[in-house]
């Protein structure tokens, strides 16, 4: 055998050496660093959830449902003056018949003291979740989308006991979220528990995320 077919030989093994070494050094960091995107890219989408969600709460309580798209969500939030209402425990002397007798009863008293814009009711309401300068207009974007894809929102009713009960849900596919890098870490969002994050039910009166 020649020295240059040594140092050939000397060369192919150090190069399949570096390789090997970056393979195991991929296969160990990999996991790694997709858990850290996770955290980071599931701490945006459910924060912009639970917005979402507080949203559907004011909408609710100023029209009585949820709102069914983001072009009735958003323009409400953006410009709609809606009512301050003071709660107040109160009681009353009522005649029970069980008894046959006048006995306490307690109720509560809504009362409305004046308006202010649904945007300052959000963020009085929630000032963690809900900043001054928030561009109300991004809500209804997917984060990491780059603005391009919309979260799937849709309302109903579900029956319980004979009630008809308001419902809403709001969907964000990993898909959506993990596009751009779904190429490079495939697997493991093909193995998340959960294929998407979503905010409340059409099949059960929740309001709960299912990340939790």
């Amino acid at each position: 055998m020649t020295a240059r077919t040594i140092l050939y030989l000397r060369i192919a093994l150090g190069v399949i050496a570096v390789v090997l070494s970056y393979r195991i050094y991929r296969i160990i960091m990999e996991p790694i660093e997709f858990s850290a995107i996770k955290e980071k890219r599931y701490g945006a989408v459910t924060e912009r959830l639970e917005q979402l969600r507080e949203a559907q709460l004011i909408f609710k309580d100023e029209y009585g449902k949820y709102a069914s798209t983001f072009d009735e969500l958003i323009p409400f939030l953006e410009n709609a003056q809606v009512n301050i209402i003071e709660r107040k425990d109160s009681s009353f002397m009522a005649y029970n018949k069980v008894y046959q007798t006048d006995m306490l009863k307690d109720t509560i008293i809504y009362r409305i003291i004046g308006q202010t814009s649904a945007k300052d009711k959000l963020i009085r309401k929630n000032p963690d979740l809900f900043s001054e300068d928030l561009d109300f207009s991004a809500l209804r974007y997917i984060p990491y989308t780059e603005d391009t894809a919309q979260f799937k929102m849709a309302t109903g009713y579900v029956d319980r006991n004979g009630v008809r009960v308001r419902v809403f849900e709001i969907v964000a596919p990993n898909t959506r979220f993990f596009a751009d890098i779904y190429d490079d870490y495939k697997p493991y969002i093909k193995n998340l528990r959960i294929d998407a994050l979503i905010v409340g039910s059409l099949t059960e009166p929740t309001l709960s995320g299912n990340w939790k």
